[in-house]
């Protein structure tokens, strides 16, 4: 099995420490039941991240819809212009908002895994400098290390659903405007010591370093949600 889609939203960010708790219940018992509804998006999840993670990267959403046009349809950008009070103020107190819609280039996993890793390239120079078959072929080879139970790569479109919305606008309500991604590689797993292996191995095959522009983190999922679940009340 691999993810639902051939196009996904990615988000990473964090939030005020106060709001935290008020944020986690939002995404769960409101934002990703309304997104989930949305014609088109397929299932939706929540990772939080290993003790440590710098607040800006704590948290990391991601969206898997039927096609890249779902995250400009009529019905969508309807609810980003027309936010709840809940939304209001929870976007309001977000940190460093990193938001991107993305088409799935590469795609293979057994269920959904429960520990999750990203790398974030924030240049298209970088990606071209690796070469992005290389890129595929050594993120598919990774799979086959033990403990490692998916892997999918997503290439960022930078101008694609960029509209100003009224979301947009609360999301940069602490001074940041969305952070846009070139590419992702997320690997999913049974354990974040498979998982450290699994990016360590990345790293010296593609000479990937750490930095800026090129952003590593580790996540532990909080919740996921699909269609089906949607009867079920809360």
């Amino acid at each position: 099995m691999s993810l639902l889609g051939n196009a996904v939203l990615v988000n990473w960010g964090g939030i005020v420490k106060s709001k935290e708790n008020d944020y986690n219940a939002w995404h769960s018992y409101e934002h990703m039941p309304e997104r989930i509804g949305i014609n088109g998006f397929l299932r939706g999840c929540r990772a939080i991240g290993i003790k440590g993670t710098d607040i800006n990267h704590k948290y990391f959403m991601m969206y898997e819809a039927n096609e890249k046009k779902v995250f400009e349809s009529k019905e969508y950008i309807e609810r980003l212009n027309n936010p709840t009070i809940w939304t209001k103020s929870i976007l309001s107190n977000y940190i460093s908002p990193s938001r991107t819609i993305c088409d799935v280039l590469q795609s293979d996993s057994v269920g959904f895994g429960g520990f999750l890793a990203t790398i974030r390239f924030l240049q298209d120079k970088i990606v071209k400098q690796i070469n992005l078959e290389k890129i595929k072929l050594n993120v598919r080879e990774v799979l086959e290390l033990q403990g490692l139970t998916g892997s999918h790569i997503l290439k960022g479109d930078k101008k694609f659903g960029q509209l100003k919305t009224q979301e947009k606008k609360y999301r940069s309500s602490q001074g940041k405007g969305d952070q846009i991604i070139s590419l992702a590689i997320v690997l999913e797993g049974l354990n974040f010591n498979f998982l450290k292996k699994g990016i360590q191995c990345l790293k010296n095959n593609l000479n990937l370093v750490e930095g800026n522009l090129l952003i590593i983190n580790f996540y532990q999922c909080q919740h996921i949600i699909t269609k089906t679940d949607l009867n079920f009340k809360l």
